[in-house]
């Protein structure tokens, strides 16, 4: 491809992308207002919750129909055409998602985006569900105790103070939201923190190894180019990978506690639940049955019922997904590591992408005009990094883990059964 004519469609996807995307937010469209937690636990938590989203459609389908057309646009087999595509598609799929919410097609979408609890998303045989449930036998009779002693205050101070103590500073307001429905969301400049909740203090750690060493910091990297946005925000394509990351850096940050590794896992049986038919009610009550305190319980509940049918059989399957790609960037890294590849590891926290999209990104990014000088220096770097560990080795370093993933039932003992080691003995 001619630099000419990389530059301009480089530019063309970045102004379509953008125009697109800064309206509506998939997780703030579909998440419920607070006062749906206060219904529900007026009415004693015996009937289903009855949260309503008001979207701007007519916008949501004119962006819709813009995306597809610019996929269209990006004919061709060059690697970066189908990064491009890849892109275009998946903030596609975020709107579809917001215009489907409470119906059939909302989970049909969501499953193709994220695969769910039945998806055999680490070999052909071993499913999110039957992994999850392996790392829960392998944490039985380890205290998953965590006294939730500090408040929303302490909570904020904590996180402050490490912000504060960060060798190199990253712009990042915290503030207190009496409306928050989860307990911390975090954008790329601003991380909210839910009035009322209390947290344990390892539950403290992990998130801002999971919200601020990670997501923040991957939007900031990707928003570092201010000339080449394509970087801030990979869709949900990008999900497995980057939510696997966020998990990989409680896990070497030595924050993955126990508790908090059987609760992600506890999620994917979740989404299994609600998938089989099981409704809001039966998820909560089973949280509520196993130890969860109520507002916990309902917390993540609504995690898996959120754009779906609280009523079941429809849910929002996202936490299906957390464990494979904790796999897939524990592989990845690990075979990065041995080939020498320091760079490609880098790359991958450069912005909001996927493992599967690091060529095409690279192919794009390292000569492109619009990027500063060591920026494009640093992607070339990574580029060539990554063919000499491909040809060193064998295979796609991007997809290790998926070539390199040995299935459960080939052992007592899987590969992937170390991360669950490592979680069950960092901090308990």
């Amino acid at each position: 491809m001619r630099a000419t004519e990389r530059d301009a469609t480089l530019a063309r996807a970045a102004e379509v992308i953008k125009a697109a995307t800064s309206h509506t937010k998939l997780l703030d469209a579909i998440a419920w207002p607070r006062r749906v937690e206060r219904e529900f636990f007026a009415r004693h938590a015996q009937s289903l919750p009855e949260p309503k989203n008001e979207v701007d459609r007519e916008r949501i389908e004119e962006s819709v129909r813009a995306l597809t057309a610019l996929e269209s646009e990006l004919e061709g087999e060059h690697v970066m055409l189908s990064w491009l595509r890849a892109l275009a598609r998946s903030h596609r799929d975020a709107h579809r998602l917001v215009l489907t919410m409470g119906t059939p097609a909302f989970y049909k979408l969501s499953v193709e985006i994220y695969g769910g609890a039945r998806t055999t998303a680490l070999d052909h045989d071993t499913t999110n569900l039957d992994f999850a449930r392996h790392i829960l036998r392998r944490l039985e009779g380890v205290d998953r105790a965590q006294p939730a002693t500090l408040d929303t205050g302490a909570a904020v101070e904590r996180i402050e103070r490490r912000l504060a103590n960060r060798p190199k500073p990253i712009s990042l307001t915290v503030v207190r939201d009496p409306d928050l429905s989860a307990k911390v969301i975090c954008g790329m400049t601003k991380l909210r923190v839910r009035e009322g909740a209390m947290f344990s203090r390892d539950e403290v750690e992990g998130l801002f190894d999971h919200e601020v060493e990670t997501h923040a910091l991957t939007a900031q990297n990707g928003d570092a180019q201010a000339a080449f946005p394509l970087l801030r925000s990979g869709g949900p394509r990008s999900t497995r990978t980057q939510e696997g990351l966020a998990v990989f850096a409680e896990l070497y940050g030595h924050s993955l506690s126990s508790p908090r590794l059987a609760r992600i896992a506890t999620r994917v049986e979740l989404v299994g639940m609600a998938e089989s038919g099981g409704s809001f009610l039966d998820v909560f009550r089973f949280l509520i049955d196993h130890g969860s305190d109520q507002h916990d319980a309902y917390l993540d509940a609504q995690r898996v019922f959120r754009g779906g049918s609280v009523e079941g059989g429809a849910p929002f399957t996202k936490d299906a997904c957390y464990l494979a790609g904790l796999v897939d960037v524990y592989n990845f890294l690990r075979v990065a590591v041995r080939a020498r590849a320091r760079s490609v590891g880098e790359a991958l926290i450069s912005g909001r992408i996927a493992l599967e999209d690091l060529d095409g990104a690279l192919r794009g990014i390292e000569s492109a005009p619009a990027c500063g000088q060591n920026f494009r220096r640093f992607f070339r770097r990574a580029r060539a990094s990554l063919d000499v560990a491909r040809e060193g080795l064998g295979l796609h370093v991007a997809r290790a883990a998926v070539h390199e993933h040995r299935p459960l039932a080939a052992g007592p003992t899987p590969r992937c059964a170390q991360l669950c080691d490592l979680g069950a003995s960092h901090r308990s």
